[in-house]
């Protein structure tokens, strides 16, 4: 027989809402939130915590740290691993300016009306030397400041988290920015060689990893594409062009004289030559004196340099309609930290390049994954790319994998990438490769999404990608 005492306690318990159940693992950190995503409220679990990273020898040297976004489903939900490049970058510019269910605008945390979560769990991932990921010792740092190493880690991470959060029978996607398409295209080749489904990969302003090109005359003459929108935007073309009409005709000419120009400049005659410096000079809006008579390349260092140089301005890399000091930091580093220490309540370690020094993967990197020759360093030094190419992981992995489909984004601004090129590329692959992908072209920067024009945009095309996997 109950005693009388314990039977309003009783029926306070019966009564009290049942406890959710927990959705993270390991030492995650949980905390529950909610958003507006596409009109509507969408709960969520939070997830924030790390999981062993291993070296290429297998050997467990460091911690991985990682930020879950998870929705209850009946079914499962796609899931996609998400990180920015560098190398060296953490999480945070995809985090927290296009694909997070909250962004920061403004100057404040705010939801994000186009996040990917409304149909797919994220996890943010950060590299070893990255936000608050970390090697066990300094000294073994170097055993991930690599290319090699650097798919291999994130490879086991994907494949551990998977398997921690009890995930493995979910949709899987991969997504990456600047130098993180080549971790997403190369993580996706070793999942797919250790028999791991992939349902498709994204690269964010990264180009295609393909190896070397195969046409590079025909890539650079294809970055008028983005040249001529710049000198457009910044008033440096002839009065009243019609753009449209301008990038229309510059492809054309850029794929039927100006490559075969580049490929055998010695083979123009002195006519010749004066008319493609002319159109050069016109496409560019610039001085026809810039524009190197034997090799008839104008590099996107010198691109950025000579166009506004009456200024005395310097274009910026990532988005070329900018010139001047890069904008402070420092008021969306503390909101990004708050974040993490309040709202999802992670208390450990320090977070670098914020309270912790910033990391420095960058200066000790090794691209090791193809040989660095004094040619592709050169290119490098001239604002063309890294200091060796790509390995083809994409193309090995999509025709290893008949279902994997690839999302391409490319900002027009952008001196690092073409929309154009990214055409003319997948144009050249088998068809049974070429029709699995999508490619967008955005009217913004390496980050387009922080374009207030392509925002929602951004995110939209992203998400409807990724919902094919549902």
């Amino acid at each position: 027989m109950l005693r009388l005492a314990a039977i309003p306690a009783l029926m306070m318990a019966m009564a009290a809402p049942a406890q959710a159940a927990p959705m993270c693992k390991a030492d995650a950190v949980e905390t529950r939130h909610h958003a507006v995503i596409g009109g509507r409220r969408i709960d969520y679990a939070a997830c924030a915590g790390t999981l062993p990273v291993r070296n290429l020898k297998g050997e467990v040297r460091g911690r991985i740290f990682y930020t879950a976004y998870i929705v209850q489903g009946r079914k499962p939900r796609p899931l996609t691993f998400i990180w920015n490049g560098g190398p060296g970058a953490d999480s945070r510019l995809l985090h927290f300016h296009a694909l997070g269910p909250r962004v920061i605008a403004g100057g404040r945390l705010t939801d994000n009306p186009a996040s990917p979560l409304a149909v797919s769990d994220l996890v943010f991932v950060d590299p070893v030397g990255t936000g608050f990921s970390r090697a066990d010792t300094p000294d073994h740092s170097a055993d991930f400041y690599g290319t090699r190493a650097d798919i291999a880690s994130v490879a086991g991470f994907v494949s551990d988290w998977r398997t921690t959060y009890k995930r493995t029978d979910a949709p899987l996607y991969l997504a990456g920015e600047s130098f993180g398409t080549w971790r997403a295209a190369g993580v996706a080749e070793a999942l797919v060689d250790a028999g791991t489904p992939v349902a498709g990969i994204a690269l964010i302003s990264g180009g295609i990893p393909l190896g070397d090109m195969p046409d590079r005359n025909l890539m650079r003459a294809l970055s008028l594409d983005s040249r001529i929108a710049t000198a457009h935007a910044l008033g440096r073309l002839a009065p009243n062009t019609d753009r449209a009409k301008m990038l229309a005709e510059a492809r054309q000419w850029g794929t039927q004289v100006y490559a075969p120009a580049l490929a055998a400049p010695d083979a123009l005659s002195p006519e010749q030559r004066a008319a493609v410096i002319a159109a050069l000079a016109r496409y560019q809006g610039m001085d026809p004196a810039i524009v190197d008579g034997k090799t008839l390349w104008v590099s996107p260092r010198q691109f950025r340099t000579a166009l506004l140089a009456n200024e005395k301005k310097v274009l910026d890399i990532f988005d070329m309609r900018r010139s001047g000091p890069e904008p402070d930091e420092a008021a969306e580093n503390a909101l990004a930290l708050d974040y993490y220490r309040t709202t999802l309540g992670y208390r450990e370690g320090s977070y670098a390049g914020i309270d912790a020094p910033a990391p420095d993967a960058g200066a000790k990197w090794q691209y090791d994954q193809s040989p660095i020759t004094k040619e592709s360093l050169a290119r490098a030094m001239a604002g063309e790319g890294p200091p060796s190419p790509s390995q083809p992981w994409t193309l090995r992995a999509m025709e290893k994998a008949p279902k994997l489909r690839t999302w391409v984004a490319a900002g027009r601004f952008d001196s690092l990438n073409s929309c154009a090129g990214n055409e003319a590329t997948v144009a050249a692959l088998p068809k049974s490769v070429a029709a699995r992908f999508v490619l967008r072209c955005y009217e913004g920067g390496h980050m387009m999404y922080e374009d207030d024009r392509e925002t929602l945009r951004f995110g939209r095309e992203f998400s409807a990608f990724l919902k094919r996997g549902a």
